[in-house]
């Protein structure tokens, strides 16, 4: 009976050890066709060996168009899906060191729109952890009277739709949004992007924080 209990508790350290060494390519290749029907097992293995071999990671989705692996490093990646999509990975760290996947999905129509989702490192879907989308008065820390009435009236339109661009950090555990003003008339993007701020949050391993302006 001891010595069962001494296997079982080697492999499940080896089990952990394995899920904490794991990168985001290895995630990558192994993901489920289910999350990513744009491209097969095989396309995202032969990605992953042309970056890795210096050559254009560039292949053939199955709408036959091209998709392009931009960025990959141990933790993240980002791949062109096509003309108008792209996808973010970023691999996050846990109190209890098993990490999970960050995945953003990212469409231009023209404006662009993302979507997040989280996964664990068997692509389980993380249906408990959300990152909800800020309020559009958040996007605008100071304002000044001058243009107040202006600014409030923009507000209102782009909360009519809406439409946030999130993208991940390459090099840090951070979420940044970003408002989009395409709804707006010309004067009043002119006018907004000068007083818009993108909003940063922080994974601290067990929430996230936002940054200080």
């Amino acid at each position: 009976m001891k010595r069962r209990i001494i296997l079982l508790a080697i492999i499940l350290h080896a089990s952990l050890s394995t899920l904490q060494a794991q990168t985001i390519s290895a995630l990558f290749t192994a993901m489920p066709d289910s999350i990513l029907p744009l491209l097969t097992e095989r396309n995202r293995h032969d990605m992953v060996d042309f970056y890795r071999n210096h050559m254009e990671a560039k292949v053939r989705n199955r709408l036959s168009d091209y998709a392009l692996l931009d960025t990959l490093t141990d933790d993240y990646l980002r791949l062109t899906l096509s003309r108008v999509s792209t996808l973010e990975m970023k691999l996050l760290q846990t109190a209890d060191s098993l990490p999970f996947v960050c995945l953003v999905r990212t469409l231009a129509a023209p404006a662009r729109a993302s979507h997040v989702e989280f996964y664990d490192s068997l692509w389980h879907r993380i249906h408990w952890l959300e990152l909800s989308m800020p309020a559009t008065r958040d996007y605008f820390p100071s304002i000044p009277d001058s243009v107040a009435s202006q600014i409030d009236f923009a507000q209102r339109s782009i909360d009519d739709l809406r439409l946030v661009e999130v993208t991940l950090s390459p090099f840090a555990p951070v979420v940044t949004f970003h408002l989009s003003t395409d709804e707006l008339d010309e004067d009043e993007k002119r006018l907004a992007r000068r007083h818009i701020h993108a909003l940063r949050y922080r994974w601290t391993g067990s929430d996230f924080v936002r940054d200080a302006d």
